[in-house]
């Protein structure tokens, strides 16, 4: 097949633009990929092609704004001049209304309602923040009123069952597609290699207990509960490191109040995550949301005991007390510390749940997104050529020529 992946930014670092970089990777072992994206990082050996999306700023509401207009003006005008002729346009986060795929990374609906719910007296968003969420719920409900023959893939069965709750979707339209992992990337093995390194360098003390929290948009992923989780441990002295990019100075007020500044490591935005799994002891996070949760499956990977709110898509995963622990009410900071307490004190269970995540997060390689992924497209195809016989070929298990 033909391919089009179009979407903001197609890169190696976390989310979307690594979702789609990796997509694009494996699907280009058996067919022709095009990329149609603002920021591209080149795949080299892989034989993935890049189209530019020229937008204005490099993120924030104008550029997704922009974004989505000019990408849907080149894909039309594509389609109008049969340029490429792809059998299939799929689209991602802030991409054209002309596609005939759409994945759902985020259900900015459910995530607007669930952060209303959150503590009042935590830190909240800005208000860029806010109206960009708005902005994108708005082109969120617009392409789904548009598309209601379309086809979409989304990240869980959560999200499949708010889309069809929220708007008029038939559910044989909307395919659940569950992120994938890089099991050589993040792997156990990488204890040996960058632990002390990581350690020694964040000051960790020898012996000391780490506890990983990696992402942003920090409201909604719990860093509040996980600091004032942190301070209600009694004689622990767990530092908790946090990776990504945030406001870190309502955060470090935050430890301040509960008296662990000494205790909370900031470690800003990373390129290098798998190095951070390694030289932690725990992986806990408590969204409020989460569509599914990327470094959750990259932690499991890695080989980590994981702690993560039962409303992550990942959790559909994840099997209570089997290979992670699952958070019941992520805003009950008592119930988190609770059981991140017991995870602490607890060396034998957490290298059972370690183990056992890392052979759970074996069985979703990206290979396995990419020949998911076909299948949307097989019967996307099909259903516009009117019956089986019409069906085009496409390679099966080969690498294409």
């Amino acid at each position: 097949m033909k391919i089009a992946l179009v979407t903001t930014h197609a890169t190696s670092e976390g989310g979307v633009p690594h979702y789609v970089a990796s997509l694009a990777r494996a699907l280009a072992y058996r067919h022709d990929v095009t990329v149609y994206s603002s920021k591209f990082e080149s795949f080299d050996g892989t034989g993935v092609r890049h189209r530019q999306i020229k937008a204005i700023g490099s993120g924030g509401n104008i550029f997704d704004l922009t974004f989505l207009i000019v990408s849907t003006l080149v894909i039309w005008v594509h389609r109008l001049r049969r340029k490429d002729e792809f059998d299939i346009i799929h689209s991602h986060v802030g991409s054209p209304f002309f596609s005939d795929v759409f994945t759902s990374h985020f259900y900015e609906r459910e995530g607007i309602a669930r952060m209303k719910t959150a503590p009042k007296d935590m830190p909240r968003d800005n208000l860029a923040r806010r109206l960009r969420s708005r902005l994108n719920a708005r082109i969120e409900s617009a392409l789904l009123a548009r598309r209601k023959s379309g086809t979409w893939i989304v990240l869980s069965a959560a999200m499949k069952s708010g889309f069809i709750r929220d708007h008029p979707v038939p559910p044989e339209s909307v395919f659940v597609v569950p992120n994938g992992v890089d099991s050589s990337r993040y792997s156990p093995d990488n204890v040996a290699r960058y632990r002390d390194e990581v350690r020694e360098r964040l000051s960790v003390a020898p012996g000391g207990q780490v506890v990983l929290f990696l992402g942003g948009d920090w409201p909604r992923k719990g860093l509040a509960q996980a600091i004032e989780a942190l301070s209600l441990l009694a004689g622990s002295q767990a530092m908790l490191l946090v990776v990504g990019s945030g406001n870190v100075t309502d955060y470090r007020k935050l430890a301040v109040r509960f008296k662990i500044e000494d205790r909370v490591i900031f470690a800003g935005q990373i390129r290098d995550g798998w190095r951070y799994y390694a030289a932690s002891d725990v992986y806990l996070l408590p969204s409020l949301y989460e569509p599914f949760g990327l470094s959750i499956l990259e932690a499991m990977a890695s080989g980590l005991p994981v702690l993560v709110s039962r409303d992550t898509g990942a959790a559909e995963l994840i099997h209570d007390g089997v290979d992670g622990i699952l958070i019941q009410e992520p805003r009950d900071v008592r119930e988190l510390s609770t059981k991140l307490g017991a995870l602490l004190k607890d060396v034998d269970l957490r290298i059972r749940l370690g183990r056992q995540a890392r052979r759970t997060a074996l069985k979703y390689p990206w290979d396995r997104v990419a020949r998911e992924t076909e299948e949307v497209y097989k019967t996307v195809l099909l259903q516009e050529r009117g019956s089986a016989k019409e069906q085009p070929s496409w390679p099966d298990d080969n690498r294409k020529e």
